[in-house]
């Protein structure tokens, strides 16, 4: 067995430990279909590299059905990359090309007297080639949020396996078309079987780094965030408030803190049912997110209570809180059959002056929220 044998037969047997390491991630997780695809293209491709190497097979059949396979593979393994990027793969063009590169293959194989060998090494690879330019360029120009640094690895590692095609390519051009010298062209092919297996490795552990990266903004956003509404949850709203008083603090100015209760709302869940009472929440939280500054921060903090961290410095709090209330209070929204409104009482507490720690100013403003309650409700408390 040649050096470029051995090396090649090496690349088949990572193809398919990786392949079966992806595609077995990806059934314990359906999630992620990136690599479920990236696994089939691994294997389709060692199939094709197994059948092609094989000599029990007739030639024909074996150069034509196994370039086919190293043909469909890149296919599939683009797609796991497209997953992770807002485009669609152009399948009906992505097909036809395909279709017309086997067609290619077998004419060339069966048909053609003789056979060209080049015909076999480059028709699979100006397929691949295309396809990983166009998966390069989407991940460069749309990467995931989530996982920016991974897919610009990913991109790196794609646009690494794109030169190493194209340099192969006309290695092997100048290779047969010149000296035919077989020992050089075994060097070229185990050049670039090492180049393969160190670019089939980066780009799976891309792939898996990607997972995680989504897999743990995932998990930060149940942990961060309130299922019902989508608003930051208590947790999220303590950490955004520790940011603001450290900026305060260097600044030297101050912000306010707004908790909001919806008035009565045991009652709308007794009169009209719970979810009547969760569609009030969302209509609230709507409301409320619709109507804030960009820069505020606004968190449901659990039942039927709200907390606005309102950053303008040189703004009137207690004017904010009262256009919010005003807009709660306007509004009407039907749920259940009936037509609802809702009205809300808040409690404001400054930073620094009644607080610089999160309970003493929480409890300042949580206790102005029940004398508005006290006071008659579908009203802000500012001092006192």
């Amino acid at each position: 067995m040649s050096r470029a044998q051995t090396l090649v037969l090496a690349l088949l047997v990572l193809n398919i430990l990786l392949g079966s390491v992806c595609i077995a991630v990806a059934r314990g997780d359906r999630h992620s279909p990136a690599l479920r695809y990236w696994g089939w293209g691994m294997l389709v491709y060692a199939l094709g590299l197994a059948i092609t190497q094989m000599g029990f097979l007739p030639r024909s059949f074996a150069l034509a059905v196994g370039n086919s396979l190293i043909a469909w593979a890149p296919v599939l393994s683009i797609r796991a990359v497209v997953t992770h990027t807002p485009h669609v793969l152009p399948k009906r063009l992505v097909y036809a090309v395909l279709a017309v590169t086997i067609a290619v293959l077998v004419w060339n194989n069966f048909f053609a007297a003789p056979s060209l060998a080049l015909v076999n090494l480059l028709a699979p690879s100006f397929i691949a080639i295309g396809l990983f330019v166009l998966g390069t360029v989407w991940l460069l120009r749309s990467p995931p949020a989530e996982a920016y640094a991974a897919a610009r690895f990913l991109a790196l590692v794609m646009a690494v396996t794109i030169v190493l095609w194209i340099a192969r390519n006309a290695f092997v051009i100048n290779a047969i078309g010149g000296t035919n010298d077989r020992d050089r062209v075994d060097f070229i092919i185990s050049l670039f079987a090492i180049g393969q297996i160190v670019v089939a490795v980066a780009c799976t552990m891309s792939l898996f780094w990607i997972e995680v990266r989504k897999m743990e903004a995932a998990l930060r956003k149940v942990a961060f965030s309130d299922a019902l509404t989508e608003l930051p949850n208590r947790r999220a709203m303590m950490e955004r408030f520790t940011e603001e008083a450290a900026r305060a603090t260097r600044h030297g100015s101050g912000f306010a803190l707004l908790v909001l209760d919806i008035d009565h709302f045991k009652r709308v869940n007794d009169q009209h049912g719970h979810l009547a009472g969760d569609a009030v929440l969302r209509n609230v939280a709507q409301l409320l997110a619709s109507n804030k500054r960009a820069e505020d921060g606004l968190a449901r903090i659990g039942g039927e209570e709200f907390v606005l961290l309102l950053t303008d410095p040189s703004g009137d709090a207690a004017a904010t809180a009262d256009r919010l209330r005003d807009c709660i209070a306007q509004s009407e929204l039907v749920a259940a059959g009936s037509r609802l409104r809702a009205t809300v009482s808040g409690g404001i507490a400054r930073y620094p002056e009644d607080g610089t720690d999160w309970d003493r100013l929480f409890g300042v403003a949580d206790r102005r929220l029940y004398e508005s309650k006290k006071a008659g409700r579908d009203r802000v408390t500012s001092s006192g």
